[in-house]
């Protein structure tokens, strides 16, 4: 409002310069061409003119300046209340979401972060996320790949192992997005986690069970060739023997294979319902 009245009393007082001016100069220059009486006429009346000029003009400024700060209130109160509505929704929403200004310190979390760290924000607020969401098991490398990105002003998402205020650890996926003022200058990144700790649990728990099973694989390979080996062998034996003893011994030994065969697959089915749980 205040730059308007400015605007406008500036050019009032360049259109009065310029009238007071031109006006004067003229009027002189007709002054040997006209009556005296014509000359006093049109020097008392150029000032009534000027009035009436000067006044719609300044009319019309007052209008379209008055149009320009209702268009800049109306858009105000706009932006005002779809600035209000996306805090209430950020404010409601499950996913945590946290902001840092451009040297990574945390400037605002919404109330699902707050829940589930177990951290205020007035507690973490001017520190950097990583001074109270990790522990001794996150991922170093990947922390060092969010500073880097970040100050590349990269958009980009990765997996992290978090822990809460409790010391309890959950697993979180975020998306990392850096934010700009109205001149393009980074002054942050605005970050939206979402909890995967469910689907990590399952992930850690199908590679416990494959490695597991990779284990029971490499006993029943090297355990059973054992006595497989030895009842082919005397099975060959038998093929080839033509004294009716010696056969009736090459059988009790088969029988002996056979047995602790079927003893070494018992063992392997009950570790592997004991350590794998199939």
């Amino acid at each position: 409002m205040k730059s308007g009245a400015l605007r406008i009393a500036i050019i009032y007082i360049i259109i009065a310069l310029i009238w007071i001016t031109l006006s004067d100069r003229i009027l002189f220059l007709f002054h040997n061409t006209i009556s005296n009486n014509l000359y006093l006429l049109i020097g008392s009346g150029k000032g009534y003119f000027f009035v009436f000029v000067t006044g719609f003009l300044l009319f019309k400024l007052i209008l379209i300046d008055k149009g320009k700060l209702d268009e800049s209130e109306r858009l105000y109160h706009r932006s005002d209340g779809e600035l209000k509505r996306l805090a209430d929704i950020i404010t409601r929403v499950n996913n945590m979401i946290i902001i840092t200004d451009k040297n990574n310190l945390i400037t605002w979390v919404n109330k699902a972060a707050e829940d589930c760290t177990g951290y205020r924000l007035e507690e973490i607020s001017g520190y950097t996320p990583a001074v109270f969401f990790t522990g001794i098991e996150t991922d170093k490398e990947v922390l060092a790949s969010v500073v880097r990105k970040k100050n590349s002003l990269e958009s980009f998402s990765a997996d992290i192992g978090c822990y809460a205020k409790s010391g309890q650890r959950f697993w979180v996926y975020g998306e990392y997005t850096p934010l700009f003022d109205d001149n393009e200058r980074n002054t942050g990144y605005i970050a939206v986690y979402n909890d995967i700790t469910w689907r990590k649990e399952k992930e850690e728990e199908i590679i416990l069970q494959n490695n597991k099973l990779k284990e029971v694989a490499w006993l029943s390979s090297h355990e059973i060739r054992r006595p497989l080996a030895n009842i082919m062998g005397l099975i060959n034996m038998i093929k080839t023997s033509s004294n009716i003893e010696e056969k009736v011994q090459i059988v009790e030994r088969v029988n002996q294979s056979a047995e602790e065969l079927d003893k070494i697959v018992h063992m392997i089915n009950s570790r592997i319902h004991m350590e794998v749980n199939i």
